[in-house]
Formats: structure tokens, sequence, C-alpha cells
């Protein structure tokens, strides 16, 4: 069974936005972002159709023909009216900060609004799946699908599958995704899964070597570029990505539930709570990344040949 609409909650930031080029380039999906501020519904219609990731590209580079993009522009919608946007949805995507409450509150309207039948599909990154379902009346609705920036391109979805929830659910999701040309892997619920406590490993590492002076971010990001072959380096993924959020709090909730291993490196905690929380293009009210708290010049980006 297809899914005909789909709603996707906090779409209007980065990640929705790539969930909603995904939804809209490889399926038949009516799709809607719904976020709480015009101004990110405004930005986010605007960035799937002409950003650096959007429909327009898509046709610049020969990947969507004009008549596709008109066909797919004229399925998508926005709204801060979560009732409206949620009405008739029978896949619903959360994509908000992680944080438990914002997220619980997201999916109990969700089940509110939506279709009766509706599977809902929380993109979290690190915390427990039947922690987020505690609030809804049926929790064998929720899956997790953790997707990865930009969300359109990276094909890996991991698909956090708890104790409570409907197989049947799993299924459907899983054969949605394989159908938009991802690649799902199902994984146990568990804090962080297994790609969030590996990734933040490293990035927490990365950050304690900036600590003590071992290297500085520019040093970082090169050797991960030039040595390990990254597309991009750690600190370069924190600012640009505008990752560092989800980092941040991720790894608090992991150093709740998983231990001290998981703790807040306490530069990032110092660079966090000045307000440094990436390029404030794609993080408003953020006052600069990495480089700017640290006063460091960013090396100049190389050219791609």
């Amino acid at each position: 069974m297809s899914f005909k609409r789909i709603a996707i909650l906090g779409g209007g930031g980065l990640m929705g936005q790539g969930m909603a080029l995904a939804c809209l380039q490889r399926s038949e999906a009516d799709v809607t972002i719904i976020s709480r501020r015009e101004e990110t519904v405004s930005e986010g219609l605007s960035m799937i159709e002409g950003g650096p990731f959007g429909l327009k590209r898509a046709v610049e580079r020969g990947k969507l023909e004009p008549d596709a993009m008109e066909e797919a522009k004229a399925r998508l919608s926005g709204t801060t009216d979560y009732a409206k946007g949620l009405e008739g949805a029978d896949l619903v995507f959360e994509t908000i900060p992680e944080v438990v409450d914002l997220k619980q509150e997201a999916l109990a309207q969700a089940e509110a609004h939506a279709a009766k039948d509706a599977v809902f599909a929380t993109n979290t990154s690190s915390i427990v799946i039947s922690e987020l379902a505690a609030r809804l009346e049926n929790p064998g609705r929720l899956v997790g699908t953790h997707w990865f920036y930009p969300a359109n391109v990276m094909p890996l979805i991991e698909v956090g599958k708890s104790e409570l929830a409907d197989e049947g659910n799993v299924e459907r999701v899983v054969a949605f995704l394989s159908a938009i040309g991802k690649k799902p892997v199902v994984v146990k619920d568990s804090p962080g899964f297994f790609m969030t406590r590996f990734i933040n490993n490293y990035l927490a590492e990365a950050i304690r070597l900036v600590e003590l002076g071992i290297a500085g971010p520019a040093e970082v990001d090169e050797m991960c570029k030039t040595g390990l072959g990254w597309p991009m380096g750690v600190f370069e993924l924190l600012d640009d990505a505008a990752a560092f959020d989800s980092f941040y709090h991720a790894q608090e909730y992991l150093h709740e539930t998983c231990g001290e291993r998981y703790a807040v490196p306490p530069l990032a905690r110092k660079v966090f709570k000045a307000g440094y929380k990436g390029n404030p293009k794609l993080k408003p009210g953020s006052r600069g990344g990495w480089y700017d708290f640290l006063s460091v010049e960013r090396p100049a980006k190389e050219k791609k040949k």
C-alpha cells in the first residue's frame, strides 16, 4: 500500500526540506511541510524549489524534467496550522529538535488530526522510540526513521523498531523508503541506535582534542577530509549542516541514558551556551559557528574541478 498524503512536522528546516524533496521526486504523494513559524514555512518552500539541493537544481543537472518539477511543485504545500496540515495525512514524518517533550507534543498532534490509520515516523537520532510513543493512544503507530543530511541525497535511513511497534507499520515504512530510493536498515530500539552512538563518539573526541590544543578545527577538518576521505570535516559538519544542535541534544540524552562515556565535552557546552550553533543562515538566531567562536580563520573552500 503506497501513501497518498505525507505531512512533515518541522518540515521547514534543513532535514524536513530534504525529506520533502525525496518524497516529491520519487513518489506521487502530496507533501505538506508544517512548522510553527510562517518564516520557516516560507523559507522551507523556497529552498525545496530553488535551494542547492532543490527541484530547480535537479532540473539544471538533468536529474529531473521541467514538467516533472512543475508536477512536484503542484503536490507541495506548507502551513503553520497543524490541524490543516495533518488532515488526511496517512504518513507523518516528525523532524523537530531532539527534545522529548517537543517531539511527544508534535506526535500527539499527529494522532489528533491525521488519518485514523496513519503511520508516524520520528526522525530522532537518539531518543528511544517507545519513550516518544508514551503519549500516543496507539504506540504501535510509531516507527523510528533516522535520516542523514542532505536527506534527499543520502541513501541510508536507520529504522528504529520498538517493542511496541506494529510489525505491519514497520513493513509499510520500510517498503516506502525503499520505493523512493533509500536504503532502510532496521535496528533495535535503543538510545542513539547505532549511527548516533558511533558518530557522536568521534565528534566528541575531535572536540576534546581541539580543547587540549593538539590540533585546531581547520587542521582536524583537513585531516578528516584528506586522510579519511570524508566530504566534510568535523567542524564543517557542525557549522554548515546545522548539526551542532542535534549533536548537543543527542549527547545530553546519551549521557543521561548510557553513562559517562557520552558526556558533553566542556568546550562544546561552552560554545553551545554562548549561542554559537552554526551558520546563522541555516540556524536562525545563532551567533556563528565553531570557527567564529574560536576566532580561527576558516580555510577557503577548494573549487570543484
